[in-house]
């Protein structure tokens, strides 16, 4: 398997479980996440801060239906869901999640929705 597929599986894990660090430990100290093409989150520290709120409050999952890999670029077809901790309302939806390697961790992942 290659090291991206390696690192999207174990990410979607730690994330599942609800480990922020063992989540947080697939990414570049210099992680980039992009919101479609717009640049959302620069850096782990950052990173680490968005996410921290949804793994302490919230109820949470994903799965992933297809995973494309190719080269240091991995893309999946994702099915997440959450449910808000102040209302009990359950979110859902789907998109498509682009990983690249980057010295040997997730550098870039792009979320990308319909």
């Amino acid at each position: 398997m290659a090291l991206i597929a390696d690192l999207a599986l174990r990410q979607l894990d730690a994330y599942n479980a609800g480990d922020l660090e063992a989540f947080c430990a697939c990414y570049h100290p210099d992680v980039l996440v992009l919101h479609d093409r717009v640049e959302a989150v620069t850096g782990l520290e950052a990173f680490r801060d968005r996410y921290r709120d949804l793994f302490e409050r919230w109820t949470f999952g994903a799965s992933v239906s297809s995973r494309l890999v190719l080269g240091v670029h991995a893309i999946d077809l994702e099915r997440w869901w959450r449910v808000d901790p102040e209302s009990g309302l359950r979110s859902e939806g789907d998109v498509l999640v682009r990983y690249t390697l980057r010295d040997a961790s997730i550098g870039v992942v792009q979320f990308l929705r319909g």
